[in-house]
């Protein structure tokens, strides 16, 4: 018997994210001056794409991380993200085959909804879009890397609509031209405690149709051997996560 899908619509009021409860710079974060222009790779989404996994330990990475118009070096908790553990961005960093370092966009949010990302005053969006915004003044965004769905498990949610409208709220404003190069990595992902949604990841798949897409296998084909409470990845869930991703992108910039 198929499961009624929970009945969902956008709310008249968008939420409150907090600036101040995303991870913030300590003394064991080091500025780095950035002289010349580079590549851009944003990571956002939901928890998953923040510091809620548990990750191996990398040596000290040559790519950067932005946060509040300066960089550092690109390490475990990621700046800009929510959480209180470790990031899948460091992983997927030190498999790149890249001569210079990426910047390194860390935004995702705990627990968000597609919704949370297309209302049309998302904090969320204005927050990634005023980033965005300062670092295209010099710099090139290549890469966004999205990992979101678990919120949105079983529900009547037209997640391709959705995520449209998010797309459009994130780029208004932002010249074509600055954006054109521009490829989306979509995961596959709904699975957090329940079961695998494929009328969601249907949904999520059908967003490559639409140019310079690409939609990973990861993560719901990540079974519960991969995460450490049955919902985030342990370092085994975010090794294969990087593993993949690296590879698209990799693969892609062969194609230059």
């Amino acid at each position: 018997m198929l499961q009624k899908r929970i009945k969902t619509s956008q709310s008249k009021k968008g939420k409150n994210f907090p600036s101040r409860e995303r991870i913030q710079p300590n003394k064991n974060k080091t500025i780095i001056k950035v002289s010349s222009q580079r590549d851009i790779i944003v990571l956002f989404g939901q928890s998953n794409s923040s510091n809620s996994v548990l990750s191996n330990e990398y040596s000290k990475s040559k790519h950067l991380n932005y946060f509040n118009k300066k960089f550092y070096h690109l390490s475990n908790p990621v700046l800009g993200a929510d959480g209180d553990k470790d990031s899948v961005a460091p992983a997927i960093a030190a498999k790149l085959k890249s001569k210079k370092p990426y910047i390194f966009l860390t935004n995702g949010w705990g627990g968000t909804s597609i919704y949370d990302w297309s209302h049309p005053d998302s904090m969320l969006v204005k927050y990634v879009k005023k980033n965005l915004k300062d670092l295209l003044k010099i710099h090139r965004l290549k890469y966004l890397i999205w990992i979101q769905g678990e919120s949105d498990n079983n529900t009547d949610v037209d997640y391709i609509k959705e995520f449209n409208i998010f797309r459009n709220n994130l780029f208004s404003g932002i010249l074509d031209k600055k954006i054109q190069e521009a490829k989306w990595i979509i995961t596959q992902t709904s699975f957090c405690g329940n079961k695998r949604d494929y009328v969601l990841n249907n949904q999520q798949k059908k967003l490559a149709q639409r140019d310079k897409v690409y939609v990973t296998k990861v993560t719901d084909n990540l079974d519960i051997n991969y995460r450490f409470d049955n919902c985030h990845f342990n370092k085994f869930g975010t090794e294969e996560i990087s593993i993949e991703i690296a590879k698209i992108i990799n693969n892609l910039n062969k194609k230059k």
